[in-house]
């Protein structure tokens, strides 16, 4: 079974990487003890010192009067005090004469092929010494020393051990440091990994008891953005969705409100005013055309909002579809221009166009006409009498440009972010216009889908006592 905490898997991931690089290093180790003579060296110093020790007690034994036996049984209790292999060899090194291994001596064999390594320097022993590896006629490879001494002449005393395999070389002097490094290593790991796991798992917890707070809906809820930088930026992003949701949240409890009333009020007018021509109150024909006028202009009222809805729901699930023919946007804005003037002309606004001659651009006739119906009829609705509103087309790059403009009240610097907002209204002094009109908060937002739907893009600016500017880039018709 997978580790199932961060802090296991942090710590199996430390584990594996150390083992592999102990792997590694063994393994280098291990091919430098079999390439190298460097493994004999240490065989050969204490065969050397075996040798040293061992002569100088066989002089003083001669030297005392000791006899042959003597020697030999020196030689016997030193070989098994120091578990090496000793043979006596005659001084042309062409017949061993005495081994102290009686089961399988090798009395009567010759030595003298004995491969010395050329790569050692042994600064400890004399010049004279001879030592190397010698293979005996039975296979078996061993490492013999001897250092003749004139004293002990005519023979040659050889210390003498099996050869050392890279495998025993490797085990005795590198095994060990390595086994104490990984250990080592691995409490390193665990306490590293600790404290990673520490730095990383406890915003990943915060973060997970904000995401179970947002989905009970807490939406103010959030996340202090510590730890690594991804996880920073983890917290960051939730805090950021966060606030969007709760913008959304908010929204949608504005929309719920503003549409309840926007359709209570005209569902009231058109109850009452059918009750009257039920009822009889509405007896004479002004009355009862009141009546009918009335309950027609809400009705459109209710069905314009609906069809608001409508629209945007239709844009927002990408159902929308556009019809698009090579335009004359300047052609367009002549359209509202003559849509809008009796109503420019009942509130006394100067409404006029500046149209030079641009690019065609590629778009929905019926969708631009209303993307800037609606722009120049918020102007119309928020410009006081004697105020303007001018309908401009201007070519810039490859870019052809719908400008709308007023000599508005403007919306404040604060607001400007939030005017393409579904279903936000500006502030509540402003939500109705000169002329006492109402918006559902929807327009906008349906205007930015339609233009992103034609691969332009839309902005505004204003100035509060001044106007406001609303200005449409659509790419031209021959631009890539």
């Amino acid at each position: 079974m997978p580790p199932r905490t961060l802090r296991s898997r942090l710590l199996l991931s430390y584990v594996a990487v150390i083992l592999a690089g102990l792997l590694i290093v063994a393994l280098a180790l291990f091919g430098f003890a079999g390439v190298s003579d460097a493994r004999l060296l240490p065989s050969l110093e204490r065969l050397s010192a075996i040798s040293r020790t061992n002569q100088r007690e066989l002089l003083d034994l001669w030297q005392a009067g000791a006899t042959g036996d003597d020697l030999q049984g020196l030689l016997l209790n030193t070989a098994e005090q120091t578990a090496v292999r000793i043979l006596v060899v005659d001084a042309n090194l062409q017949e061993i004469v005495f081994d102290t291994v009686e089961t399988d001596d090798w009395v009567g064999d010759a030595l003298t092929e004995v491969e010395r390594p050329a790569s050692l320097v042994m600064t400890d022993i004399g010049r004279d010494s001879i030592f190397g590896t010698f293979i005996h006629t039975n296979g078996t490879r061993w490492l013999v020393f001897a250092e003749p001494d004139p004293a002990l002449r005519p023979a040659l005393i050889f210390y003498a051990e099996p050869e050392p395999t890279a495998g025993e070389f490797f085990s005795a002097y590198f095994l060990r440091p390595l086994l104490y490094a990984g250990a080592l290593a691995f409490l390193l790991a665990v306490l590293l990994a600790a404290l990673v796991a520490r730095s990383v798992v406890q915003p990943l917890r915060n973060l997970a008891v904000a995401a179970g707070a947002v989905a009970r809906g807490d939406y103010d809820h959030r996340v202090p953005p510590r730890g690594p930088e991804e996880v920073r930026g983890v917290a960051e992003s939730f805090n950021s969705m966060a606030a969007q949701v709760n913008a959304t949240q908010s929204a949608q409890r504005d929309l719920v409100a503003n549409v309840s009333h926007d359709l209570k009020t005209p569902l009231t007018a058109i109850s009452g005013w059918s009750q009257a021509l039920l009822d009889g109150t509405a007896d004479t024909p002004d009355e009862r055309r009141r009546a009918a006028e009335t309950i027609f202009n809400e009705a459109g009222r209710m069905s314009r909002l609906v069809n608001d809805l409508l629209d945007l729901a239709r844009l927002e699930s990408g159902q929308f579809q556009l019809t698009e023919h090579f335009l004359d946007l300047g052609q367009v804005m002549i359209e509202v221009e003559h849509g809008l003037l009796p109503r420019a002309r009942d509130k006394a606004i100067d409404l006029s166009l500046d149209i030079p001659n641009t690019p065609l651009v590629l778009g929905d006739h019926d969708r631009l006409v209303q993307v800037f119906t609606n722009l120049a009829d918020n102007a119309l609705t928020y410009t006081p009498a004697g105020g303007r509103v001018v309908l401009a087309v201007r070519q810039v790059n490859d870019t052809v440009e719908g400008v709308v403009s007023d000599t508005g009240p403007g919306i404040p610097e604060e607001e400007l972010p939030r005017v393409f907002e579904r279903f936000y209204r500006l502030e509540k002094s402003r939500a109705r216009g000169e002329d006492g009109r109402r918006g559902s908060g929807l327009g906008l937002a349906i205007v930015e889908e339609l233009v992103h739907a034609h691969g332009g893009r839309i902005s505004v600016s204003s100035r509060v006592g001044q106007g406001t500017t609303f200005i449409v880039s659509l790419p031209t018709a021959t631009a890539e």
